[in-house]
């Protein structure tokens, strides 16, 4: 198991398949060439497979199947990982050249609840008018300040291609947020800070952060800090049980959490950690937090 683990997959599928090639040359009807065509004289009841070689057969490709299946999907959310680490990069670079050109004042992060019931984030906000849970298109994101001011013209940075949620029959626009305590909102129990210079160890803080499907609404994750135990807005989980987080030095991690995240069966708008392991993932990142 050991030394199959340290294979690549496509190795293994190409040692297989030729094994299996070998395998049909050792299985080869008497009397046939290897193309499988009949040499004269050869009696035709030497001609049929038998069931046992029939059923041998069939187990060997369902095998190489699986194996090509599964690197398949291992390759996919590989490359999914990738391209969201690479947007949280991008857009942390636009929100540092933001910083830069506003003298070192961070772009607001503020969102309102309104008469619908909804959360978005406001018009003068990073992001614009924007609920990715009701956005039916990318108008938000354009009037969004990091998109206005050119400090990106791709759309697509604000998703996550393994962010499979929709929006009724087209999937969401957005799966990123900014850190609360980033030009946030004051009404909340959370330290907010407005400079980049405020910020007291910025390869420490996080700023964009990949949020859970079944948590995001506008742009504003909110995460109340400790002791507190319980998850307010809550990250995702799709790159193989972790997510993406980029910090205010300009670098981008991937996390990986002890326990699977899901916000079903919460309280109100907050969740209590479910156990001693989520607990943990709450507490790693309330110390991301300013």
């Amino acid at each position: 198991m050991k030394i199959l683990k340290k294979c690549d997959n496509l190795r293994l599928f190409r040692f297989l398949l030729k094994f299996f090639s070998s395998f049909v040359d050792l299985w080869r009807v008497p009397g046939t060439s290897p193309a499988g065509c009949r040499i004269r004289g050869t009696p035709s009841h030497l001609l049929a497979f038998t069931l046992i070689e029939l059923l041998t057969t069939i187990a060997i490709i369902s095998i190489l199947a699986g194996l090509l299946l599964t690197g398949i999907t291992s390759a996919r959310g590989k490359a999914d990982s990738v391209a969201c680490r690479n947007n949280l990069k991008q857009l942390q670079l636009c929100w540092q050249l933001y910083v830069n050109d506003s003298n070192d004042a961070l772009p607001p992060n503020l969102s309102t609840f309104g008469d619908d019931g909804i959360w978005r984030s406001t018009s003068n906000s990073w992001i614009g008018l924007s609920s990715t849970i009701k956005d039916k298109n990318d108008s938000g994101i354009r009037e969004g300040l990091l998109f206005k001011y050119d400090y990106n013209r791709s759309v697509a940075l604000y998703h996550c291609p393994a962010d499979k949620s929709k929006v009724e029959n087209q999937l969401r626009l957005r799966s990123y947020s900014m850190n609360g305590t980033m030009g946030g909102k004051t009404d909340e129990v959370q330290r907010v800070v407005y400079r980049a210079a405020e910020i007291p160890a910025p390869a420490k803080v996080f700023v964009f952060i990949d949020e859970h499907q079944d948590s995001i609404d506008d742009a504003h994750f909110l995460t109340w800090a400790a002791p507190d135990d319980r998850w307010v807005n809550m990250p995702a989980d799709r790159h193989q049980k972790g997510c993406t987080l980029s910090f205010a030095d300009s670098h981008v991690e991937r996390w990986g959490w002890r326990w699977k995240k899901d916000l079903r069966n919460k309280s109100s708008y907050w969740k209590k950690a479910e156990n001693e392991s989520d607990l943990i993932d709450l507490r790693r990142l309330q110390d991301a937090l300013p």
